[in-house]
């Protein structure tokens, strides 16, 4: 693997752009197993994967210059988790 930033319509070139995209699809995956009802387990393993992956994402994106399609397009479900775990925090029910 390369260390060096991608190109907007390239793949990632960095091992946490790849670890990212990775942790990133079975987010996806446990989710909609989940609200599916596929799965009957707690949703919590499925939003600490989505919470670590968006995390790993903007780590991507910000410090190792990673400027891929794809590390913009897994931002958007990482944000989704990111922002419901800490609604799910700061205002219980």
């Amino acid at each position: 693997m390369k260390t060096t930033s991608s190109h907007f319509f390239e793949k990632p070139h960095t091992k946490l752009g790849w670890g990212s995209a990775g942790l990133m699809i079975l987010f996806v995956g446990l989710f909609i197993s989940v609200t599916t009802g596929f799965l009957h387990f707690s949703g919590f393993l499925t939003m600490t994967v989505g919470v670590v992956a968006g995390i790993l994402t903007l780590t991507a994106l910000i410090w190792k210059g990673e400027r891929s399609w794809l590390m913009w397009l897994m931002l958007l479900p990482g944000l989704f988790a990111i922002i419901f775990a800490l609604a799910e925090i700061l205002i219980p029910h």
